[in-house]
């Protein structure tokens, strides 16, 4: 099966169909002995095949666990200690290092601790070296034009936080190649305090904590997939390895004093922890998916204290946590301008968010917006051209419960499974907008908002950050049809009523299918249909999870061709969400073809080549995958077939 392929018991016979008896037994009498050696091949392919799928199964399990895990022994490791004047070695079980100063280089897999203090040192896992597991255990580490802690293309890490420990790492000025680009003088530039290149799978995970301070360019950094090149050094079709940036459990603080606090060229996955962001540019941005927490879980504890625009990714999914956005532009940001024909979304399926934002808007997706459960609260400023909710292609709302206080700067489309209620001025919206009370001035800041029902129960309550003359609310808890009062204070504001009746605006859609089955990445691309309620035509769900092809562009760009992503599929009324895309251990990997061009400052000294794009037209979200069930059947039923062809039956 490929990607986009799923399993249909409808379309396969059925394996009663396969054996009876009767026909099995006359088919052996035809030809006995041919068929009697052909039986023996049979038996033969059966015996390997089992023993591949063994073999397979405990290889991807291991592969699996390996990068997720933060489980892990120092019974066996080798022990580092830094200082201003060098490092200092406990030989354990593992010797695959090298020592330079205060230049730590892994070169094979195994278990490394390092701890002490050093004003300028650096840790680099080589390129293509995996299983190793980098356990910081009260580690104190600056740098002078590069990174702290390097993982090289293709490589696989688990950085960890030691229980009860507190790292620090930081760079300086010069480890920013916009500014200092001089590659003589600077050879070993990052642009990241750790810095993870393209194909390589980082897990920061841990009970400890982590504080990185970025004064050169980002904080943390995350690669994009990584390809082969040809020997001009431009990237080619063929794909070495896919890239992910995973964190979870640790407690981690960034503090990125020129660009942004936490990216990824990729994927980026935060599953669990304690994450507080301090950016001077975005907080958190992935330029593809981007997975908050995971389905039934606790979730991560996600505070961007201070940011331009808060989190962005081409493809936002929350599934659980508790995340806090301030940021002086848009607060969330589905987006990514190098993509084109991208089917964006912004997904909540759990979880609390919270955004206020200075200017700008509160949520803003250059597709959909698609709140199927959690809680969002947004206040955005009370004047100027910025929303609460500001999606292309329409807001969605189904089982979320949702406070979005502002004002409208332009009129929206919402569409709802669920009912929701507008209070103040809708801009012509054509809904159920509120009728009373003066719209500049429907809430003052510092008062407490109420949502009550007709016989005066609050079913929502909370405080206005600053005045604002537009209130939106979506509940489960509303009835279509029935009376809501918006309080201000403790003295009603205005009334309306509530509704799922789609209402026009920007583009006016339906937004997104959450893909096509359970357990996979929202996806784009369909066939267009009309649907009622909603201005123009929005696109049937896809296959399975709305992946996309993709086709190298042969002229050396290699710059992805989209397919089927020009607009976001369909969720018809009465269809259920899909849940988390998860692995069997919680994590998300979901695999995205794409490749293009970009000038990657190469692992041996700096030499440069066109590895890694830095603006991409590819698109696509996030394909998932197969399971092993799936991958098993697909196997079963293959067998099936060439006993079928073997035998006639």
């Amino acid at each position: 099966m490929n990607g986009n392929d799923y399993f249909d018991p409808r379309l396969t016979p059925s394996v009663s169909r396969l054996k009876p008896y009767y026909r099995f037994k006359e088919a052996l009498k035809m030809k006995h002995n041919q068929k009697t050696r052909k039986a023996m091949a049979f038996i033969i392919s059966i015996v390997m095949i089992v023993s591949l799928m063994a073999v397979s199964s405990v290889t991807a399990f291991a592969a699996g666990t390996q990068a997720s895990s933060s489980a892990y022994s120092i019974t066996d490791a080798t022990s580092f200690v830094f200082s201003d004047s060098g490092i200092t070695v406990s030989e354990g079980a593992y010797s695959g290092y090298k020592i330079d100063g205060t230049s730590l280089t892994i070169k094979d897999s195994g278990t490394y601790v390092v701890s002490g203090s050093c004003s300028n040192g650096s840790i680099v896992v080589k390129k293509n070296v995996t299983g190793v597991t980098l356990v910081l255990n009260g580690l104190t580490l600056s740098a002078s034009a590069t990174a702290p802690i390097t993982c090289n293309k293709g490589s696989e890490v688990s950085i960890v936080a030691a229980a009860g420990t507190v790292n620090d790492l930081a760079d300086d000025k010069y480890n920013n190649d916009d500014i200092y680009t001089d590659e003589t003088l600077y050879p070993d530039i990052e642009n990241a305090v750790i810095k993870c290149k393209d194909g390589s799978n980082v897990t920061i995970c841990g009970t400890g904590t982590i504080n990185i301070t970025s004064n050169g360019k980002n904080g943390i950094k995350g690669g994009y997939d990584l390809y082969e090149e040809d020997e001009d050094g431009n990237a080619t079709s063929t794909l070495l390895s896919t890239s992910s940036l995973t964190i979870k459990e640790v407690t981690l603080n960034i503090t990125a004093n020129v660009n942004d606090g936490l990216k990824s060229d990729k994927e980026l996955n935060i599953l669990s922890g304690n994450i507080t962001v301090s950016a001077v540019d975005d907080g958190i941005k992935c330029d593809y998916v981007l997975n908050i927490g995971t389905e039934g879980a606790e979730g991560p504890t996600v505070n961007v204290k201070k940011s331009k625009e808060g989190i962005e990714a081409a493809t936002l999914n929350v599934y659980s946590g508790n995340i806090t956005v301030n940021a002086t532009d848009d607060g969330v940001n589905a987006a990514n301008s190098d993509l084109t024909n991208y089917s964006f979304s912004y997904n909540q399926y759990g979880g609390y968010v919270y955004v206020n934002v200075t200017n700008g808007d509160g949520i803003d997706s250059n597709g959909t917006i698609n709140l199927i459960g959690g809680t969002l609260e947004v206040y955005t400023p009370s004047q100027g051209d910025g929303d609460p909710l500001d999606a292309e292609r329409g807001t969605y709302f189904k089982g979320a419960t949702v406070l979005a206080v502002g004002h409208l700067g332009m009129v929206q489309g919402y569409s709802a499974a669920t009912p929701y209620v507008t209070f103040g001025s809708a801009g012509g919206m054509g809904g159920f907008g509120g009728m009373g009370g003066n719209a500049s001035n429907l809430v003052t800041a510092g008062n407490a908002i109420q949502v009550t029902d007709a016989s005066g129960n609050v079913l929502y309550s909370a405080k206005a950050v600053r005045s604002a003359s537009y209130i939106l609310f979506a509940s489960s808890e509303l009835t279509t049809g029935s009376s809501y009062t918006l309080k201000n204070g403790s003295a009603a504001a205005a009334t309306s009523t509530a509704g799922t009746t789609s209402t026009g605006g920007m583009g006016g859609q339906m937004p997104g299918n959450m893909g096509g089955s359970q357990k996979m990445m929202p996806g784009g691309g369909g066939n267009q249909r009309q649907m009622p309620g909603s201005r123009g035509s929005v696109p049937t769900p896809p296959g399975k999870n709305g992946g996309m092809n993709q086709t190298p562009d042969m002229s050396g760009n290699d710059r992805g061709v989209p397919n089927g992503q020009g607009n976001p599929p369909a969720l018809p009324d009465g269809e259920t969400p899909p849940e988390a895309p998860e692995n069997g251990d919680g994590t998300f990997q979901p695999q995205m073809p794409g490749n293009g061009e970009r000038q990657e400052r190469a692992d041996n000294g700096g030499e440069t080549s066109n590895a890694q794009p830095e603006f991409r037209t590819e698109s696509g979200a996030a394909e998932q995958p197969e399971e092993s069930p799936n991958w098993f059947m697909s196997v079963i039923y293959a067998v099936i077939n060439f006993f079928r062809s073997l035998f006639g039956i």
